[in-house]
């Protein structure tokens, strides 16, 4: 759920409920833009009420965990423990983080160095989900001719968790197919490489080079074949989330 949708998380879980649905992500920056954002104890007594699970998506717009000013990449743990307490306070079932990245035209020197602070700001983040008990769901970003994604492909992930080293209970993973998509990659291996470890998959589709975020109408079988325990429907639009549910079900 975010602010383009322009509805109350009540309204919001009715609609979901109405098509048969039972998670909701919350995304911890477009909240930031609300003055009405939910309190904690409203957001629960939905969930009660309709039966929902949260998961919540940690401030992501001009977010930079490879930060080179540390004052800023401070900043960033912060925003990202702050989602992890609001996830805790909601009984929610992990927050979603993204890994960062760094400019293809930079030298190689500032790319490593980009690249481990990044892995600081995740490995403190980290840690402090094993504290409040949330984990911590690392998505793969799509690839990008102009930067250099830390966790754009398999590869890149699996290195990148073995740089931060933290567990799976705390460290998990998001996949999204969107993304793979629009990198050229299969699914299949992130699924492949990852399995159990795969706690939360955002679900969409692209013509397989922008990130267009468009229905997904084979979403139930996309899910089942990776067998994550939390599927979210990540698209634009409510009409986008029925379209896709509709045309699931014949």
């Amino acid at each position: 759920m975010d602010i383009r949708f322009a509805e109350d998380i009540g309204a919001f879980a009715e609609f979901l409920t109405e098509l048969g649905l039972d998670h909701v992500e919350l995304r911890a920056g477009y909240l930031d833009a609300r003055e009405d954002g939910p309190a904690p104890e409203i957001l629960r007594d939905v969930a009660r009420t309709y039966d929902l699970t949260y998961s919540v998506h940690a401030p992501h717009i001009d977010v930079a965990p490879g930060n080179i000013n540390d004052q800023l990449r401070s900043a960033v743990v912060d925003a990202t423990t702050e989602a992890l307490d609001f996830a805790a306070a909601i009984d929610a079932v992990g927050v979603v983080v993204h890994g960062g990245s760094v400019r293809t035209r930079y030298p190689e020197r500032v790319h490593a160095y980009v690249r481990e602070r990044a892995v600081e700001t995740i490995r403190a983040c980290a840690r402090h989900a094993a504290d409040v008990d949330v984990p911590l769901c690392l998505e793969n970003q799509r690839t990008r001719r102009e930067k250099r994604r830390f966790t754009a492909t398999p590869e890149r992930l699996a290195s990148f968790l073995e740089a931060v080293d933290v567990g799976p209970a705390a460290l998990r993973i998001t996949l999204d197919v969107g993304h793979a998509k629009a990198s050229g990659i299969d699914y299949d291996r992130f699924v492949d490489r990852f399995g159990d470890r795969i706690h939360l998959v955002h679900l969409h589709d692209n013509d397989g080079e922008t990130d267009a975020h468009d229905p997904l109408p084979s979403f139930r079988a996309v899910g089942e074949s990776i067998g994550a325990p939390y599927n979210i429907l990540e698209m634009k639009s409510l009409a986008d989330i029925e379209r896709c549910v509709q045309a699931g079900s014949h």
